[in-house]
């Protein structure tokens, strides 16, 4: 009886489907396969990140992570401030670099949906399950794709098997200044684009270039990827931070030298605390004696010093770095030291205070001092009898016979700059990087009572030892200061596989000595590079400079294009 009830029961709702309407298509649109992975760069092999996995290779990673400045793996994990909560798990992408200055992370899960953006050396909390870890320098389809599989009340970190690079540019006298370079990996022709270099009279610290292993060239600006001048080669190894000192002259950025070298090392002297300091220098003793000719010529000594000390201090969220270098070059005639004659004579001290409120937020404060430590001499020509010491109305003040005569006293110029602001990383995406440099500064220079040689018709002084002297006008001592807020704007958009579009924008409103708000000065660059092919990439630029003071004569306005197509085909 009870099977003939089940069977009229289902008699009945087949009939009445059959006379019903299907129920609408679901809203939205199908997520297929290939929709999912054309938002996922090509990384091949995209290689899965367990937590099994990941405790298998730590035996491999201590070793690795003896090349870093940041801490550990398991330290990084301990002192992030992140708190897994109950029924989730955590993703850590390792950072490199202490201050974490690498690119953003960004997790996916299989659908291609965006879970957020982080920091590397940052936690971030995910419903356990499969994710893809998007990460790494270039072009969209440059980054670098982890797999990574995540338990409930676990934190899984991603094994680092890319590499993270720095470069630092740096003047002949190892004075940090913002260069500029472009970066290509060789093995497998890949450029990756033009970095610059790290500008401390605004805070800023080298950013770290995340990059698959490999052979990469670094460019002087505008260089063919096949030039055989102008660059150097870096072979980045999986896992390792690798730190390049390039050397460039700052006048047209061509690359003068460059390697793997740290120059400031430094040793711990507490948790927070780290110290430094190198000084080398050469003698050298010259002596000639032509036997033939029977003439001897004097003795010349030259001494050269160079001393570098540091002293940083990092500790969440203050960083506080302080850098002094010393170059000094004694030139001593004949061991006379009454001709005591200098060579380079710098004396460089340089201070930056960062407070890191928040991961995208650093208020900074900078001095800097420079002068030198010897006065500045003028040897006599042998041609000459005398030096003639002019009055400010050009009349003769005096006459002396000395070998040497000084032209400026010691500490000087005196120069004394400072400046406060803060940076914002005002967007960071998997497409679009903004960043904005907001602050002011000041500029102090002292220059005492000194003297010039210059080049005057000497028949006009009416005296018989001016026509045989050295001519010396005195200059009177001065002080300059000058003051004005100051902006920057740096932006980035990346244009999936195509290019890239990155733009610059520098605005300065002096206030003193002239008040300038409403006629700034701006410097304006762009650059657009477009990937035509693997070996093929056409790069525009455009620089617009305008400076507008009221002399006349220090005004500026002036625009720039440059087009570069640049190729290269190597028989592998």
């Amino acid at each position: 009886m009870k099977i003939f009830t089940v069977l009229g029961v289902f008699i009945i709702l087949a009939i009445q489907y059959s006379y019903s309407e299907l129920p609408p298509d679901l809203p939205g649109e199908e997520m297929t396969q290939d929709y999912i992975w054309s938002t996922i760069p090509r990384d091949i092999p995209v290689k899965n990140q367990t937590a099994d996995t990941a405790n298998s290779e730590a035996n491999g990673i201590v070793k690795i992570e003896k090349t870093w400045d940041a801490p550990s793996i398991s330290e990084q994990i301990s002192a992030s401030r992140t708190t897994v909560p109950m029924g989730k798990g955590g993703i850590l992408i390792p950072r490199f670099t202490d201050r974490g200055n690498e690119p953003d992370v960004e997790v996916i899960d299989p659908e291609g949906v965006s879970i957020g953006t982080t920091r590397p050396g940052n936690i971030i909390t995910v419903e356990p399950g499969t994710y893809f870890v998007i990460m790494g320098s270039g072009s969209h389809q440059q980054k670098i794709v982890r797999k990574v599989t995540v338990q409930e009340s676990q934190v899984t970190p991603v094994f680092p098997d890319w590499s993270t690079l720095t470069i630092e540019t740096v003047d002949t006298n190892s004075t940090p200044f913002r260069g500029e370079y472009e970066l290509v990996r060789i093995d497998e022709f890949e450029p990756l684009g033009r970095g610059y270099g790290a500008d401390p009279n605004t805070g800023e610290a080298v950013n770290g270039w995340v990059l698959k292993p490999g052979t990469y060239k670094i460019l002087g600006r505008g260089e063919s990827y096949n030039t055989l001048k102008n660059f150097i080669t870096v072979r980045l190894l999986p896992g390792e931070l690798v730190k390049v000192l390039l050397v460039q002259n700052p006048e047209n950025l061509s690359i003068v030298s460059g390697g793997t070298v740290d120059v400031t090392p430094g040793k711990k002297i507490a948790s927070s605390w780290k110290f430094g300091a190198n000084i080398g220098g050469t003698i050298q003793l010259n002596a000639e004696n032509d036997r033939r000719e029977a003439q001897k010529e004097p003795v010349t000594s030259l001494i050269s010093l160079r001393a570098m000390a540091w002293l940083n201090y990092h500790k969440n969220p203050l960083e506080w770095e302080t850098n002094f270098r010393f170059d000094e070059g004694i030139n001593l005639s004949g061991l006379d030291f009454s001709k005591l004659t200098s060579g380079d004579d710098k004396i460089n001290i340089h201070s930056v205070i960062i407070w890191r409120l928040l991961s995208w937020l650093g208020p900074y404060f900078r001095a800097e001092i420079k002068t030198n430590l010897l006065p500045k001499w003028i040897d006599k020509d042998k041609t000459k009898d005398y030096f003639c010491v002019l009055n400010n109305d050009t009349t003769i003040a005096s006459f002396t016979s000395n070998q040497v005569f000084q032209l400026n006293p010691s500490f000087s110029p005196f120069t004394f700059d400072n400046g406060i602001g803060a940076n914002f990383d005002a967007l960071s995406t998997r497409f679009l990087d903004l960043q904005i440099k907001l602050g002011a500064g000041s500029s102090f220079s002292r220059f005492p009572s000194r003297f010039k040689s210059i080049d005057i018709d000497r028949s006009v002084l009416s005296n018989d030892s001016a026509l045989n002297s050295i001519i010396l006008i005195p200059e009177n001592s001065v002080n300059i200061f000058e003051f004005g807020p100051q902006a920057s704007f740096n932006g980035m958009l990346i244009l999936g596989k195509i290019g890239t579009i990155s733009t610059e924008l520098k605005i300065f409103a002096p206030v003193v000595p002239e008040l300038r708000l409403n006629k700034p000065d701006y410097d304006f660059s762009t650059i657009i590079s477009w990937r035509v092919s693997r070996p093929v990439t056409l790069d525009y630029e455009y620089n617009y400079q305008i400076k507008q003071p009221n002399n006349t004569d220090a005004q500026v306005n002036k625009s720039t294009h440059s087009i570069w197509l640049r190729f290269s085909y190597t028989n592998r």
